[in-house]
């Protein structure tokens, strides 16, 4: 694995600066919360600035300025592929576990990018890298809205008859895929270098990248004030993420190594961006699927708590991965 767990030197004096940040901002979510400062009405249209304006920035300036090669379709079908593993693995753990919770398998698939990864990768590699982590995000965003979209949909009656035209439609008109496209389309034309000196592209682009910089703190903010604990017992999301993590991480490492690395011969920051996504939480969005009886009964709790739970452990395991793979890549 010596390609994967590269030795780039313990750098705490760099490190310090890059991690504290991650945690002031979630302390701050955190203190907003209990203070009453803002309320969860508040938080829920901050994250609709961020998936529809904020993040689409990110991604786009980040397709703006990676050099789209043919060896990312291997990539691309790499993570797609991990999602349905996953699934798979989760209907298996249903069915040897009795559960029957149909949302059960889905705790098990899918990886909270948006919301979380692109924050964390952001804030220790500097948003000039997101263009790693955004071409990891391209399987994962294939696999939420064509195949878990899909499944929620069918959890909620009323849609289960949704086509698959309507959810390609969905698809094309995200935000986020439209700026992934666009960033893509300029960048393969060449328009980028051609206004390169052009002000009024200049100006038009640091627009973007100042709309892009709030992202990151928004993120941390809103994560740090919705991470809440319902109650009852942990250990069913325990176990959820353990299994996650057990059979996530070394798929990340070898895949890392031997496709990456060894076959496609990229750089070792596709590898770090690949383990960023697959340590990540199941997506936040599936609670939002989740019926008035659901939320009642109560049935769900375990659901928000391994999402919380999950989060937390995420955040740990990425700072340990930054000692391993050090800030300086």
């Amino acid at each position: 694995m010596g390609g994967i767990f590269l030795y780039m030197g313990y750098d705490y004096v760099n490190l310090i600066p890059k991690v504290i940040p991650i945690f002031a901002l979630l302390g701050l979510g955190y203190f907003l919360k209990i203070k009453g400062f803002i309320s969860g009405e508040t938080t829920g249209e901050i994250k609709k600035l961020i998936v529809n304006i904020s993040l689409p920035a990110v991604l786009f300036m980040a397709f703006l300025n990676v050099n789209f090669r043919v060896e990312f379709l291997l990539v691309i079908l790499v993570v797609f592929l991990s999602n349905m593993l996953m699934l798979l693995v989760g209907k298996e753990v249903a069915v040897r576990s009795g559960v029957k919770d149909p949302y059960f398998p889905l705790l098990f698939t899918g990886f909270e990018v948006g919301m979380l990864g692109i924050s964390l990768f952001g804030t220790i590699y500097g948003l000039q890298n997101i263009k790693y982590i955004g071409v990891i995000d391209i399987g994962q965003e294939l696999y939420v809205w064509f195949v878990l979209l899909g499944l929620l949909l069918s959890l909620q009656k009323r849609q289960e008859n949704r086509s698959f035209k309507e959810l390609l439609k969905s698809f094309i008109t995200s935000p986020i895929i439209i700026a992934i496209l666009l960033g893509i389309l300029l960048n393969s034309v060449g328009i980028k270098s051609a206004l390169s000196n052009n002000f009024l592209f200049a100006a038009v682009i640091n627009s973007i990248e100042l709309v892009a910089s709030i992202t990151i703190p928004l993120i941390l903010i809103v994560i740090g004030y919705e991470i809440n604990f319902k109650g009852g017992s942990l250990s069913l999301p325990l176990r959820i993420i353990m299994i996650r993590l057990i059979i996530l991480l070394p798929l990340a490492l070898l895949a890392g190594k031997y496709i990456f690395t060894d076959l496609l011969n990229l750089s070792v920051m596709y590898s770090v961006a690949l383990t960023s996504v697959l340590i990540l939480p199941p997506p936040f969005i599936i609670p939002l699927f989740f019926s008035e009886e659901d939320e009642e009964s109560g049935e769900k709790t375990y659901v928000y708590n391994t999402l919380s739970l999950s989060t937390v452990v995420s955040i740990a395991i990425f700072i340990i991965m930054t000692l391993i793979y050090g800030v300086s890549l």
